[in-house]
């Protein structure tokens, strides 16, 4: 199909959440402590999967999928195992741990048997046999059953930091050229700014990599640039702003020069958040804009705000799934983009954006 989009898992999808770098790195903390703060967010988040808090659901997910990355599997698994053979834990909480670890893991995890659930104790000596194997009831308020986490690595190249890659210059040659590797090229860090992520990603596939493929003009001046996207949109961003974006972005990956169109693309997309007031917030700062873009947006504003509106249709995620592209994580080839890394089809409930590739790829090269 000559379509590309982007998927947007509705609220409270888990793989929809930033984590943390996936570089092995484990802080020298006491087990103890370890445990009381997935403990904590565990009940947290417990409570608020029973109420209309999708906000709050997001947030201790991030968290708690930060503090995994930082443990490791292994001791992150070690600690679910405890928390489940304690005894006061209800049945509810048991169930609903049960249901977050297979989100978290797939079917690659088999928990230690724990205690029955039951308040009271059973005068029978057989062990308990734990949760039931039966069909699951299906996945919790805020809980997708798809297993989230990384895909399959595309590269063995090093990954480095995105904040130094901000020395930009508008280059008119190769139009329409894709990214080499659009997964690992360059990815989305801690932050939650996966929708702009992904539009960029969705963009560059079908456009092409530079800013140049997907706005209709990019003109180098003296303080910075001028920009002109394809929906007539016009803003001039400064050189310190890029420099800023780059921070503030927090990409990482291995393809420096995609690193740096993929910054400018995010500071030209914070800069339009910035003159339009994101979120309803007037008369931002610049990096106020970039913090609205960095704590979740709706699906389609990150094509949105790349000035791709005319180029882009609501879809369902199957469609995404059959090969057109799609977004919050971008979906390439039928499968998601799971921060660097080729993960697998997108769930069919999700919500959807697609990208007609066709006119946009005729507009960039009538442009060249």
């Amino acid at each position: 199909m000559n379509v590309s989009g982007i998927h947007r898992p509705s609220a409270g999808y888990a793989a929809d959440y930033p984590r943390a770098d996936l570089a092995v790195k484990s802080d020298p903390v006491e087990p103890e402590a370890n445990a009381a703060s997935v403990k904590k967010l565990l009940d947290e988040l417990f409570e608020v999967t029973n109420t209309p808090k999708d906000h709050k659901v997001k947030e201790l997910t991030e968290k708690l999928e930060a503090l995994r990355t930082r443990l490791g599997d292994e001791k992150f698994k070690e600690i679910l195992d405890l928390l489940r053979q304690q005894a006061e834990a209800s049945a509810e909480f048991l169930e609903f741990l049960r249901k977050l670890t297979k989100s978290m893991f797939g079917d690659d995890y088999v928990p230690s048997p724990g205690p029955s659930p039951s308040p009271s104790p059973s005068p029978s000596p057989s062990p308990s046999p734990g949760p039931s194997p039966g069909p699951s009831p299906g996945p919790g308020p805020g809980i997708n059953p798809s297993p989230i986490g990384p895909g399959d690595r595309m590269s063995n190249k090093p990954t480095t930091s995105g904040a130094q890659f901000f020395n930009y210059k508008p280059d008119r040659s190769d139009p329409g050229k894709q990214p080499t590797n659009i997964w690992s090229g360059f990815s989305q860090g801690p932050d939650g700014n996966c929708v702009t992520v992904s539009a960029i990603k969705v963009a560059m596939m079908a456009a092409g990599q530079k800013p140049t493929d997907i706005f209709s003009a990019v003109k180098e001046t003296a303080n910075g640039f001028d920009v002109t996207m394809r929906d007539g949109f016009r803003l001039q961003l400064s050189k310190d702003e890029l420099r800023v974006a780059a921070r503030e972005a927090r990409f990482k990956g291995d393809d420096p020069k995609m690193i740096t169109d993929a910054n400018f693309l995010y500071a030209a997309s914070v800069k339009r958040a910035q003159i339009e007031g994101n979120d309803g917030k007037r008369n931002m700062t610049f990096e106020g804009a970039a913090a609205s873009l960095n704590d979740g947006e709706h699906g389609d504003e990150g094509l949105q705000r790349l000035g791709l509106k005319n180029y882009t249709r609501r879809t369902s995620a199957s469609d995404l799934a059959g090969g057109q592209l799609g977004h919050s994580m971008a979906v390439i080839g039928g499968l998601e983009e799971r921060w660097g890394t080729r993960g697998g089809r997108p769930p069919s409930h999700s919500d959807a954006y697609a990208l007609d590739i066709a006119s946009l790829r005729r507009d960039t090269l009538k442009v060249a």
